[in-house]
Parts: structure tokens; C-alpha cells; sequence
């Protein structure tokens, strides 16, 4: 499932940590009418290259982007520091 929040913690010490949720599917709702007008445009840049033997690549790069979000799910990443913790999550 494409992630559809963004958690980001900043931990500090001596200070009171600072949590952002950031909703992102927001930004998906912008994306995806972008998404569906480029597609025929993918498909005619994928014909036009098809002589090359590129079309193929061209032609994939839709379902290999969407791949990269659906994985997108559930990564969490922590940066540890000397006085610092920063933790990105994708929920």
C-alpha cells in the first residue's frame, strides 16, 4: 500500500522532542492527475525509442515508480547523533 503518513521525531536532549506528521496523501492526490496525463506521453516516448531497443525501459518506468512507493511502506530510518536522534518513518 503507498504510505500515507510521514513521522519524522527530533529528539534532543535537554529539549522536548518535536514529532511531525506530515499526511501524504495530500501530495498523492497532486501527483496522480500529473500521473495520468503524462501517461500517453510515456507511451509515445516509448514507441519513438522502440527502434533504439529502449522502449521497453521507457515503456516500464510507470509500474517501476509505483513499485518504489508501494515499498516506500513501512521503511524507517534513525539518525543517531552526539546530542541528537532523528527517526523518519513512512506509515
Amino acid at each position: 500500500m503507498i504510505p500515507m503518513l510521514f513521522r519524522i521525531n527530533l529528539e534532543r536532549k535537554d529539549k522536548r522532542p518535536v514529532r511531525l506528521w506530515l499526511p501524504l496523501f495530500l501530495v498523492w492526490l497532486v501527483i496522480i492527475p500529473f500521473a495520468v496525463c503524462f501517461g500517453p506521453l510515456l507511451l509515445v516516448a516509448a514507441w519513438a525509442v522502440k527502434r533504439r531497443g529502449r522502449g521497453k525501459i521507457v515503456l516500464f518506468a510507470y509500474p517501476l515508480l509505483l513499485s518504489a512507493l508501494w515499498a516506500l511502506s513501512g521503511l524507517a530510518v534513525e539518525i543517531e547523533g552526539e546530542n541528537t536522534t532523528v527517526s523518519l518513518k513512512f506509515i
